[in-house]
């Protein structure tokens, strides 16, 4: 008798500690799936510090070298406008979209697709920003396609390639039917892709553009 007694009140106190593991299951359960629905906000928020970084980066090489952007592609061929960059950020995995579906190297090769995800606009390559009008409209990066055989560290295009909508997961849509763009003052925007031109850009009829004209 005394058995069955010291078990039932096991029994009972028993009880409590299950609810209350599964009480926090229930909470780590709502926690992971809370964050697997913010991880596209969270991936775009990622995305535009990258970009942010970036063009900080870029203005701070253009104060260095007679107030010019970086080439894309430096004379002696082995070193891109990404890689470039590198004294001023110190990290490579900056130049991944943590959207992006392609792997990123294991080991950084500038001369290697998959270097980085962000194209610079080729038409700001060595230019002088401070000559610019509108520059708060003239794109300077942007989400690009890191599986292309052109992601090297000179990733440099002037349009939005009409074959990108072929891919399974393409860059002007990669973010909610969108993509994140830097622009030649520094700020970072999220743009539908039918929201950047290759018309010039003009007080009477602003445009988020590639052209520098």
């Amino acid at each position: 008798m005394k058995r069955f007694i010291m078990s039932s009140c096991g029994m009972c106190c028993a009880i409590p500690i299950v609810i209350a593991i599964l009480v926090i299951a229930g909470i780590g359960i709502y926690f992971k799936w809370e964050s697997y629905v913010r991880r596209p906000e969270d991936y775009a928020y990622n995305c535009q510090t990258n970009l942010q970084q970036i063009s900080l980066a870029m203005f701070m090489y253009n104060q260095d070298y007679d107030d010019k952007l970086p080439p894309a592609i430096f004379h002696d061929k082995t070193i891109g406008w990404a890689n470039g960059l590198q004294p001023y950020l110190k990290s490579y995995s900056i130049f991944q979209c943590p959207a992006e579906k392609n792997p990123p190297q294991k080991t950084p090769q500038p001369d290697k697709p998959g270097f980085t995800d962000y194209w610079l606009n080729s038409n700001l390559s060595e230019i002088n920003p401070n000559y610019i009008q509108h520059r708060e409209q003239i794109v300077l990066l942007g989400d690009g396609d890191g599986g292309s055989s052109a992601s090297t560290a000179s990733y440099a295009i002037n349009h939005l390639s009409a074959s990108w909508l072929q891919l399974h997961d393409p860059p002007m849509t990669r973010h909610s039917g969108g993509a994140n763009y830097a622009f030649a003052d520094g700020h970072v925007k999220w743009l539908k892709p039918d929201q950047v031109s290759q018309l010039p850009s003009s007080k009477k009829h602003p445009v988020y553009t590639f052209s520098t004209k």
